[in-house]
């Protein structure tokens, strides 16, 4: 019910232009970031440092608000949130809209010998393979995001119109049982959604959409304004700082950090000890939001004109 609050008080603000004071540094004390992010394997590093003290090490305090849905949460910087976690696809949509955000700290890559990636089938649901998607259901995290581009993307190569294809959003927690119950044909996931769902001994793990783009990818990012961005260069050096040393202690501490990785998320043990956790970094990358623009011009209709550089020039 918490969850459901904040994110009423989120629309609220996103409907009424309701002005807030951006968090700034306090003279002589912690350093405040106000930070949103879902249940996502990416963001794991920020629940490391917060827990470890490793935010608190660098003089920096974390206001944290889980959102499942990333969606919105451009439009909430400057007034609930400082920090966000959001997809590359909504990025470059945001600014587009006139919201100038920047990219402040990278999240995850996709690569080949770790994909983060899933389109999902069942053989209940007589999707084993992508072609067999045409006039089917699929459930999807978010419609505009980097998922479902990357997949139509992929249907489109196939020979497959995306059009054909009927896309509802279903939150990551429940992907397992919708596409259980035959209420979905297939899911676009990603990690730790993913390993819940291939649980399902009907689940037939199609392939990583990202990896049909490019052999390394990246997908989600943790973005900022632009002017924030720029009267705390030295606050946002630190968190990526911190995110850093949080990456390193995931991968010295596995025990401890899938410990975190399930206060945050709440799945399973099962699903928390299976999961494969992404490839971290902390690095801006301009060239794969290059990647994501050629893409949404291709299969999503975009038209806009957006400065890429403006994206990823703060960071």
């Amino acid at each position: 019910m918490a969850t459901i609050a904040k994110l009423a008080v989120i629309t609220l603000l996103l409907l009424t232009g309701a002005c807030a004071t951006e968090s700034e540094p306090a003279a002589g004390g912690p350093r405040t970031l106000r930070i949103a992010h879902n249940s996502n394997a990416a963001a794991l590093p920020v629940q490391v440092a917060m827990a470890e003290g490793i935010f608190a090490k660098h003089d920096l305090k974390i206001e944290f608000t889980k959102v499942e849905n990333l969606t919105n949460l451009p439009g909430t910087l400057g007034r609930s949130f400082d920090v966000v976690l959001s997809s590359s696809s909504t990025v470059i949509t945001a600014a587009q809209q006139g919201i100038p955000v920047t990219q402040v700290a990278g999240a995850t890559i996709d690569v080949e010998d770790n994909p983060t990636g899933f389109v999902i089938g069942s053989k209940a649901t007589g999707v084993t393979d992508i072609r067999n998607l045409s006039g089917k259901t699929i459930g999807v995290l978010t419609e505009t995001g980097t998922a479902h581009l990357a997949t139509k993307a992929w249907l489109k190569k196939e020979g497959v119109d995306p059009a054909s294809v009927k896309a509802v959003q279903v939150d990551g927690p429940v992907q397992a049982d919708q596409l259980a119950a035959g209420r979905i044909h297939a899911v676009e996931t990603v990690m730790p959604f993913a390993t819940h769902v291939l649980q399902n001994p009907d689940a037939v793990n199609l392939g990583d959409p990202y990896l049909k783009l490019a052999p390394e990818l990246s997908t989600v990012t943790w973005i900022a304004r632009q002017d924030f961005a720029k009267r705390n260069r030295d606050v946002l050096a630190d968190f990526r700082t911190a995110l850093g040393e949080a990456q390193d202690f995931i991968a010295r501490d596995d025990e401890r950090a899938r410990q975190v990785f399930q206060e945050f998320t709440g799945l399973p043990d099962a699903v928390i000890s299976s999961t494969k956790l992404p490839t971290y970094t902390t690095e801006v990358r301009p060239q794969d939001l290059e990647i994501w623009l050629r893409v949404m011009r291709d299969v999503a209709g975009f038209t806009g004109d957006v400065d890429l550089d403006a994206l990823t020039s703060q960071g």
